[in-house]
C-alpha cells in the first residue's frame, strides 16, 4: 500500500472518530435542554395545580365563561381558569417537542396571561369580605412560586445557549444539517418582571 493510500485512510479513520464524538456532543447538549425543560416542567406545573386549586370548586375543570353568572368576581375567576387551561396546553405542547422555539414562545405568552388573570382575580375576586389576609396569603404563595422558577429557567436557557452555539459552530453545523439538529428556544419573561413587581 502507498504511502498516499495510508494517508488518505489516516485522514479518513480521523474524520469518522470526529465525526462520531461531534454527533454524540449534539446528542449530548440536546439532551441536556431536554433534561432542564423537565425540571422547569415540574415547577410551572406546580403553578397551573396552584392556580386551579385556588379557583371556586364551580369552576374547575371544564367551565366557561358562557357558563358562569357574569359579576366582576366570577368574571375573573372565569378569566383566570381560562388562562390557566391555555398554559397547561403550552405547556404539554412543550413537554413534546421541548426544541421548538416556536412553542417556548408560545409558552411565554400564555404564562404572561395567566399571571395578568391572576391578578385580576386576587384584585376583582378576592375582595374584603375574604379579608386581606387571605389575598396576602394567596400572593405571597403565588410569588414564592414564581421566584422558584427564576433558577430552573435560567438553567435551561444556559443549556439552550450551549447546543445553539454548538450546532452553529463548523463544522459540526454540517452534521446537524445532516442529522435535523434544530436550533432551540430561549425561555423568556416567565416570570422575573411579574417576581421583582411584586416585591417591590
Amino acid at each position: 500500500m502507498s504511502s498516499s493510500s495510508i494517508l488518505f485512510w489516516l485522514a479518513c479513520a480521523v474524520v469518522l472518530f470526529w465525526a462520531v464524538g461531534a454527533y454524540n456532543r449534539l446528542v449530548r447538549l440536546r439532551t441536556g435542554v431536554r433534561k432542564a425543560f423537565s425540571v422547569l416542567d415540574e415547577q410551572l406545573l406546580r403553578q397551573v395545580v396552584w392556580v386551579q386549586a385556588c379557583l371556586p370548586e364551580s369552576m374547575r375543570g371544564a367551565a366557561t365563561v358562557s357558563q358562569i353568572a357574569q359579576d366582576e368576581a366570577q368574571a375573573a375567576w372565569a378569566r383566570l381558569s381560562a388562562a390557566s387551561e391555555q398554559f397547561a396546553v403550552a405547556l404539554a405542547q412543550v413537554r413534546a417537542h421541548p426544541i421548538d422555539g416556536t412553542a417556548t414562545a408560545s409558552l411565554a405568552m400564555a404564562h404572561d396571561a395567566m399571571v395578568t388573570a391572576w391578578e385580576g382575580a386576587l384584585r376583582d375576586a378576592v375582595g374584603p369580605g375574604d379579608g386581606e389576609a387571605s389575598a396576602e396569603r394567596l400572593q405571597t404563595r403565588w410569588v414564592t412560586l414564581l421566584h422558584q422558577t427564576l433558577p430552573l429557567q435560567d438553567a435551561l436557557n444556559t443549556a439552550v445557549q450551549a447546543y445553539n452555539h454548538a450546532i452553529s459552530q463548523f463544522p459540526a453545523m454540517l452534521l446537524a444539517w445532516l442529522f435535523g439538529f434544530r436550533p432551540a428556544g430561549l425561555i423568556g419573561r416567565l416570570a422575573s418582571a411579574h417576581v421583582h413587581d411584586a416585591m417591590d
